[in-house]
């Protein structure tokens, strides 16, 4: 690997947006570190959420619920209160606040900006396209030729996006991500999306809010979409000591029974699955990996729609275009899309039916994020992936790991110095995306590599 510059650091982050922000800042509290964070974007922590310029999307958690400290709850809502536009609202209407993301972005980006030991912060507005061993440390190339020696590498990559299923030949293709483009969508197009999760839910606000008039279709496997957040929503409680030792179809019928039975007392049935969400790591790791496979197959949607839920302005928002007819949801798989006489044509099964063909102007790729280090996107992991420094994790899905997040190669062994969290740890945790496990994961991080650090 080419050595353009004798730059050194300590700890190189790569990935600047929430994950590789926080682990940065928690870094920045251990006294003498040099710390480098490398991203191709110009302002931190604007990883794929929270780089959206769009006011109307928000966070899918309240206000409340989003500090970045672990130990300190209302650090989000007592930033908001500094803030003109949320400056007026009282401490409860902050705290049940579904916030503009962007103005999580900010959040983020001010307290990096304001540690006192912000000037040991290096930061590198570059793409990371490959990283191998040199010596004791690592040697980090850009996309620009040029190149960082680190003592320490955390993988802070972020969500990396998934492609469209079956053949496509066509390049004109908008990213459910890209948000620019996303909003030049023109209001009469008739718009296909693929995929049907919380980022076909982002593209629907977009075109809600610019007023769009033309016929939306969506196409995704089950056709199940995220549901609602439910106002009060607490943990049930009880625990989940009687999940433990059942596999997915009788954890599926008591989580069931426990949902009814929050109903029945006049409660959401969302208490129920918030009772769970301090668990999820124990109840998918006490999986063996036939049930995790199955999970796979037959649950991980269903899962999904009720776990990751949205904000209840925006499932109004979304109800309404689906009742008014501008927006219809359908369960099937899309097997090509190709230019045809002008428009884009998309060949599809529906879930219980025959082949059917579609016609839109705008094709959005509303897959979601790629899971598999196999189908990884870019340079940086495929490169490290084929000299061995990473290897796939359980069943495929992000990379092995162990521990607090140290990096495992092909061997299974692990690799001094080389740590991840977020969503590269999902095989191995499963719930690795949401702000309360990313903000715990971020300190954990921080805390490994200088106490590894220091030891040698």
């Amino acid at each position: 690997m080419p050595a353009v510059s004798s730059d050194a650091v300590d700890v190189l982050v790569v990935g600047g947006g929430a994950c590789g922000a926080l682990v940065a800042l928690h870094l920045l509290d251990h006294a003498g570190l040099r710390v480098a964070l490398a991203d191709p974007r110009a302002q931190t922590a604007r990883g794929v959420a929270y780089s959206t310029p769009r006011g109307e999307h928000v966070l899918n958690v309240n206000a409340g619920r989003m500090s970045a400290f672990p130990t300190q709850a209302g650090d989000f809502v007592a930033w908001l209160r500094t803030q003109p536009d949320f400056a007026a609202q009282d401490a409860a209407a902050l705290d049940a606040l579904f916030a503009p993301r962007r103005a999580y972005g900010r959040y983020l980006q001010d307290r990096l900006d304001a540690h006192p030991a912000r000037d040991a912060l290096t930061l590198h507005v570059d793409t990371v396209v490959d990283i191998a061993r040199d010596g004791a440390a690592f040697r980090a190339v850009f996309a620009s030729g040029a190149s960082v020696r680190a003592r320490a590498v955390v993988l802070a990559t972020g969500n990396l996006p998934a492609a469209l299923p079956g053949e496509v030949s066509i390049a004109a293709v908008v990213e459910a991500w890209d948000y620019d483009a996303v909003a030049a969508i023109a209001p009469d197009a008739a718009v296909c999306i693929v995929g049907a999760g919380l980022s076909m839910v982002d593209v629907l606000l977009t075109l809600h809010a610019n007023g769009h008039r033309g016929q939306v279709h969506a196409i995704s496997r089950n056709g199940l979409m995220p549901l609602a957040h439910a106002p009060g929503t607490v943990p049930q409680a009880g625990g989940v000591d009687a999940l433990m030792p059942l596999g997915v179809r009788a954890r599926m019928r008591l989580l069931r029974r426990w949902a009814a039975d929050a109903v029945a007392q006049g409660r959401p049935w969302q208490d129920a699955l918030e009772r769970l969400r301090p668990h999820v790591r124990a109840l998918w790791q006490a999986w063996p990996e036939t049930e995790q496979r199955r999970f796979l197959r037959h649950a991980v949607r269903q899962w999904d729609i009720h776990r990751h839920r949205i904000a209840p302005g925006v499932a109004a928002i979304v109800e309404g275009m689906r009742a008014d007819g501008r927006f219809v949801l359908h369960a099937g798989r899309v097997s090509r899309i190709a230019a045809h006489d002008g428009r884009l044509q998309v060949d599809w099964t529906p879930r219980a039916g025959r082949p059917e063909t579609m016609t839109a102007d705008v094709i959005v790729n509303a897959t979601g994020m790629e899971k598999r280090l196999s189908r990884a996107p870019g340079a940086l992991l495929p490169a490290m992936y084929a000299r061995g420094l990473v290897a796939p994790g359980p069943l495929g899905l992000g990379l092995a790991t162990a521990g607090d997040g140290e990096v495992l190669d092909a061997h299974g062994v692990p690799v001094a110095g080389l740590w991840t969290l977020g969503a590269n740890r999902i095989g191995d945790l499963w719930e690795t995306i949401a702000m309360p496990e990313l903000r715990v994961q971020a300190a954990r991080v921080a805390r490994g590599v200088a106490t590894a650090l220091d030891a040698r």
